[in-house]
Order: C-alpha cells, then sequence, then structure tokens
C-alpha cells in the first residue's frame, strides 16, 4: 500500500514540528506535506532536508488556496493560532475556512482538529471570556454541526499545559529568587489545584496513534496530558532537582492579572483571557479528567514523558 498522505499546518511550530518529525520516521506509513507560511526559513528547510514536501500556506488566504494545499491529502492535522493576532473572532473565520477547503478534499480519511475545551460549558456560564479557548471550540462546533459529514471523520485533541512554557516564557512559568534567595513562583491556584500538563514534544506520537487507528477515533475528543500537577507540586520537583529553596504563593486574581500586564505586557482583555483559564481549574478542578473525554495517558503503546522526565532533559532551566 502507497503512504497515505498527511497534511500538517503550522508545520514549523511546536505542535506541528513534533508531528512531521514523528511521521517521517514512518516513511512507509506516512508521506508528510508540511505547511508553513514561510518555507524559507531554517526550520523548514531542515524538515525539507529530511523529507518533507514543505509548502506555503496562509491561513487567511481564503477556502479556495486552502483546498490547492489539502489536495490529495489522506489526513489532515489543523491547527489555528489564537495569539498570532489575539483575536477569537479571526481563529473563528482561520478555522471554518480549513473546514470548508477540508470538506472539498474526496481523498481525505481523517481529519484532526487541535482544540481547547468549551469554558462557558464546563464553567456552567461561570467564566466567559476564555476567548482562546471558546474559539476553538466554536469551530469544532462549526465542523460538527455545519459540517457533518467532515465531523464524521474528525478527531479532536485538547491541549493542556505545556511543560516547554517554561523554556519558552520562563519569566511566567519559572520561579524567580527573592531577597531571601527564596525561589517564588505566584499564580491564582491554590498550592493543591490541579491542571493538566503535557511535554508538547510528544504530540507526534499521539497523532500517529490516532491516525493508525482511523475508525476508532473518529467524532471522539482526547484530552491530551500525561500528568495532573499543581504548580506547587511542579516548584516543589524543581526545587529538589537543583537542590534550591522554593516557595509558591497563591495571589488573587487581580493581582495575577496586573502582573500579566506589567510583567509580560499583556492587554487587559488579554489578561483576564489568560486568568480566567487558569480560574476554571481552581473552581471546577481537572475537567480535562471529565469522562466524555478520551484520555490520552490511557491510549495503548502511548508513552508520554513526565515533569521529571522533562526536567532531566532540560538541564538548562
Amino acid at each position: 500500500m502507497a503512504p497515505r498522505t498527511v497534511v500538517v499546518i503550522g508545520a514549523t511550530g511546536l505542535q506541528g514540528g513534533s508531528i512531521v518529525s514523528e511521521l517521517l520516521q514512518y516513511p512507509n506509513t506516512f508521506k508528510v506535506r508540511a505547511l508553513t507560511r514561510d518555507p524559507t526559513k531554517s526550520t523548514a528547510q531542515s524538515l525539507a532536508a529530511r523529507g518533507a514536501d514543505v509548502q506555503r500556506a496562509d491561513l487567511d488566504a481564503g477556502t479556495n488556496v486552502l483546498a490547492a494545499a489539502f489536495s490529495g491529502a489522506h489526513a489532515i492535522y489543523a491547527l489555528t493560532d489564537f495569539w498570532q493576532k489575539q483575536s477569537a473572532s479571526a481563529e473563528i473565520v482561520q478555522g471554518k475556512a480549513i473546514a470548508d477547503a477540508a470538506v472539498q478534499i474526496p481523498t481525505l480519511e481523517h481529519f484532526v482538529w487541535s482544540a481547547l475545551p468549551d469554558p462557558e460549558r464546563l464553567s456552567g456560564g461561570r467564566f466567559m471570556k476564555v476567548n482562546h479557548w471558546k474559539s476553538k471550540s466554536l469551530v469544532a462546533e462549526y465542523i460538527q454541526h455545519e459540517k457533518p459529514e467532515l465531523w464524521a471523520k474528525t478527531t479532536t485533541i485538547l491541549f493542556p499545559n505545556y511543560f516547554e512554557n517554561c523554556l519558552t516564557s520562563p519569566e511566567r512559568y519559572l520561579p524567580v529568587p527573592n531577597a531571601n534567595g527564596v525561589y517564588t513562583l505566584s499564580f491564582p491556584h491554590s498550592p493543591d489545584t490541579v491542571m493538566p500538563n503535557f511535554a508538547i514534544a510528544d504530540t507526534g506520537k499521539l497523532v500517529r496513534i490516532v491516525l493508525e487507528g482511523g475508525s476508532e477515533y473518529f467524532t471522539k475528543t482526547i484530552a491530551f496530558y500525561s500528568q495532573a500537577l499543581s504548580e506547587a507540586e511542579k516548584l516543589a520537583a524543581l526545587g529538589e532537582r537543583y537542590n534550591i529553596p522554593t516557595q509558591y504563593r497563591k495571589i488573587n486574581a487581580d493581582e495575577f492579572q496586573q502582573i500579566l500586564e506589567s510583567r509580560d505586557g499583556m492587554c487587559a482583555e488579554m489578561a483576564v483571557d489568560f486568568a480566567e483559564q487558569l480560574l476554571i481549574f481552581e473552581e471546577f478542578g481537572n475537567i480535562y479528567a471529565r469522562y466524555e473525554f478520551v484520555q490520552a495517558r490511557e491510549i495503548p503503546g502511548l508513552s508520554l514523558r513526565t515533569w521529571i522526565d522533562f526536567l532531566h532533559e532540560n538541564e538548562r532551566l
């Protein structure tokens, strides 16, 4: 049997790059078409050198352009980047354009949507401003209700907190020493409030298993995480790993939002968005563990990194 063509959107990013790297290890099974905004950058050229068919694709270019990029695909891994424009409406337009293009592909067997849960539904309407979750969930609803033929072969993957956030945004996710040399981390969580966590580098392993499983995962939503951990637990492990004194501080939501604005340069709207997503776990527990979601860490054959594994692999933390 000839290899199946898998189109990966955002192929040079953390998610897409992990998928491309994984699938390229199985050339008899998968042929990878890697889509990126800029095929000339070094990461794209590196993928091409390893055997990926790298092509330019702009999610704002419209349905016809995307349909051409998807031509002949047997599977599509679809994602959008809210933070690129920080606009829910823009992300929804992109997501709908992807779905509208995908439904035109007669060879398509499997559509995988990189998603986040519906914050309003899971919080009973308590948290209404988590726009970067809501936009992705609305795209999933659009596929389900407006494109039923596409939904019938869609797998939705819910992404959690990345261990790699410590590398990309250390000022937010790693502790800093106070005047007494104690490494302090502050979040609006109680010390025992857990959130789903994983290494984004493991994305490719899950997607490969999902693509191999095919119809087993159609219309299913997978909660993708390796461990439910509190920030206090992660901090304690970090302190033990590096033999440093640590302290976890729970701060109120207003103080946390002010820090996001002053330290991280977020606008007020984005700071509320970011804080509310964390407060959902504070008030409603680990919503990713709900019964309606397939638990990725229970999928046979899928080995996922733990926080301790990640710390050992990244000494420069």
